[in-house]
């Protein structure tokens, strides 16, 4: 059970901005984590004596873990509860933080790691979902920008305050001054942020998927990994990349077939997911490629590559938390989506120009940080609108992938720029080619604004300045009219036609007529079942019920029980059966996913809001049309 909110909290104004603090929280930390790593490096390698190539997978082992295991935290936390999720990841990361501080050797240090990992990826998963599911729709975008806003902290700050703890107080409080933020964040969490009110059943667990999702991303993050200079053997680099693939086609054919798949297809069929994981994966790599190359480049020192690094988080941080003040309030979401990819575009190419000149650097970083300020947060709302509230954990753990394949590949496309242009001879060609590489993946980003088509309902600038009266789960005004009865009428006509013409043509070898179909389905439910129930469930008349019983025996679809009245013996289906009710299932409900996917975002948006009544709905229903069985009458015998 997730523990309430005080009615104190619940009830104020301002309790959803509560809420993003909390979070905010969880992302500062976890970034500061990730960029203030990296700094112990030589530290830890000379308390363990290790070289380097074993060092590195300190942090190489946090990233495999964690994305991994986004996507899967994801989806448990939609059925168990976020909050729930959330809170315990907080734990683990905590506890895995002070261990790791108390580390005796490289390999505890390594496997604490992945404990770490663990717990990041409940964070990560969550901190999007939280996020929307405690805001209104019109303010998802501004709360989305503070949180992103507060990861540009944590990645701004890391490598001052890493450089400071190494110097002072050793590399072991580096993974120390986590304990404090995650004690006051599981304080907070308790308190302040809000209970699941929207869940995903989870029957039974895609252990399949999630063994393929690991091997894929696995490899692939391994690969990236070899190509930024981790030393693998040409053999072992080639049958990672072949093991990579055969997982990630698995994982893809294994999703069409499983019955709750991991990553589930329908989730992705909308552009504005699947094109907006694209834009995310591009715009995360080339925010994290210029932490990456300026560092390296030739005859920049620590503290100059740090100043003009300085520029990149600021200007994110700025324009993900007071973009909806910065621009004209007439601009709506997509605009600034676009204007935020052109922003970047043109940064890079400036970069392009002159890499070296401080200055020039200083401004060109500044302005890509501005980009990409308005383009993450706009591009993350568009993911996260198009996907049902129920979903929001998989989703966000979705979003948290495509940043950690974009940190990942941010660093490989700069490691093998900077390796092919020493080859040139020519110091300045490297990290022109460097960002040459980061320029295209931003042009990527761009396209994405382009090929499809935001949702117009996260509502103008104009709403967004609206102040926060209302949570975001605050019910609506009940309504007491009665609906109209011709228009129920003519909408479950339509609904009924169509869905019967849809599935004759999804289906024209299918020869059985929906009553057959419906009585396959229903003994199917019912093993065992004699025609007298048969006919009371299905509300027909007893020998409409022996006619279609014999049509379907006769067939080889449904076999009775010896016995001298056709009447009183039990029936099952056959495999032909069985096989009839799964395809026509499966057809209804590829027909079904097909039709709402391409619905305008806004009426899905509406279809999600209408969740609760639907359930409510299909009980009554069932309640109906499916009452308790009764034992063999007299009559039947």
């Amino acid at each position: 059970m997730e523990s309430a909110r005080p009615r104190t909290v619940r009830e104020h104004p301002a309790a959803g901005w509560f809420a993003v603090a909390t979070v905010c929280l969880g992302a500062f930390m976890g970034q500061l984590d990730a960029s203030i790593v990296t700094l112990t490096f030589p530290a830890v390698q000379h308390e363990f004596g290790a070289p380097l190539a074993g060092v590195q997978w300190v942090s190489l082992a946090y990233l495999l873990t964690l994305v991994g295991l986004v996507v899967t935290a994801g989806r448990v936390a939609d059925a168990i509860g976020r909050k729930f999720v959330y809170m315990q990841g907080f734990v683990v990361f905590t506890l895995a933080s002070a261990a790791c501080a108390l580390a005796p050797g490289l390999g505890w240090l390594i496997g604490f790691r992945v404990v770490q990992a663990v717990g990041a990826a409940m964070l990560q998963a969550n901190s999007v979902a939280l996020v929307v599911t405690s805001v209104p729709p019109q303010r998802m975008r501004a709360a989305l920008g503070i949180q992103a806003g507060a990861q540009a902290l944590g990645l701004a700050l890391g490598p001052a305050l890493g450089g400071a703890l190494v110097e002072s107080a050793g590399w072991r409080w580096v993974f120390g001054v986590n304990i404090p933020v995650g004690i006051l964040a599981l304080i907070a969490g308790r308190y302040l942020l809000p209970r699941t009110r929207q869940r995903a059943a989870l029957r039974q667990f895609d252990w399949r998927g999630l063994l393929l999702l690991i091997g894929g991303t696995t490899g692939t993050l391994l690969v990236v990994s070899a190509i930024s200079g981790l030393r693998i053997p040409a053999w072992a680099l080639w049958a990672l990349a072949a093991v990579s693939l055969l997982c990630i086609a698995g994982s893809v054919r294994w999703a069409r077939r499983a019955a709750e798949p991991l990553i589930d297809p329908a989730l992705l069929r909308p552009p504005a997911v699947s094109v907006g994981l694209v834009g995310a994966f591009a715009a995360y790599l080339v925010l994290f490629g210029p932490l990456a190359l300026f560092p390296q480049l030739h005859g920049a020192d620590v503290t100059g590559s740090g100043v003009v690094l300085t520029a990149l988080p600021v200007g994110f941080a700025v324009a993900a938390i007071a973009g909806a003040r910065i621009l004209p309030r007439e601009w709506d979401t997509r605009f600034r989506e676009r204007l935020g990819a052109a922003a970047a575009v043109l940064a890079l190419a400036g970069l392009v120009i002159s890499p070296s000149t401080a200055w020039w650097a200083f401004t060109c970083l500044g302005v890509l940080g501005l980009g990409l300020g308005f383009f993450i947060p706009s591009n993350n709302t568009g993911i996260m609108s198009a996907i049902p509230p129920g979903r929001s954990g998989t989703s966000g753990g979705l979003v948290n992938m495509s940043r950690g394949l974009g940190t990942a590949g941010g660093v490989a496309v700069v490691t093998l720029a900077l390796h092919l242009g020493g080859h040139t001879g020519n110091s300045s060609a490297a990290p022109r080619i460097a960002l040459a590489g980061l320029l295209a993946f931003a042009v990527l980003a761009a396209a994405t604004t382009v090929v499809h088509s935001r949702r117009g309902s996260e509502g103008s600038s104009d709403n967004e300045e609206q102040s926060m009266t209302a949570s975001a789960i605050e019910p609506s005004p009940a309504w007491t009219g009665r609906p109209d009865e011709s228009a129920l009428a003519e909408v479950i006509a339509c609904l009924r036609r169509a869905m019967r013409r849809a599935a004759r043509a999804a289906d024209p070898a299918n020869t059985l007529s929906v009553a057959q179909l419906e009585l396959l389905s229903c003994v199917s439910e019912h093993p065992g079942i004699r025609p007298g129930q048969l006919a009371r469930l299905l509300h027909l008349a007893p020998n409409s019920v022996t006619t279609l019983v014999n049509g379907l025996q006769s067939q080889g679809m449904i076999t009775r029980a010896p016995g001298d009245d056709k009447r009183a013996v039990t029936l099952t289906l056959t495999a032909a059966g069985q096989d009839a009710v799964q395809s026509w299932q499966a057809t209804n409900t590829d027909i079904l996913r097909t039709a709402l996917s391409g619905l305008h975002p806004g009426w899905q948006h509406l279809l999600s809001a209408a969740m609760p009544a639907l359930d409510e709905l299909t009980r009554a229903i069932d309640t109906l049309a499916d009452p308790p069985l009764q034992t063999t009458s007299s009559s039947e015998k």
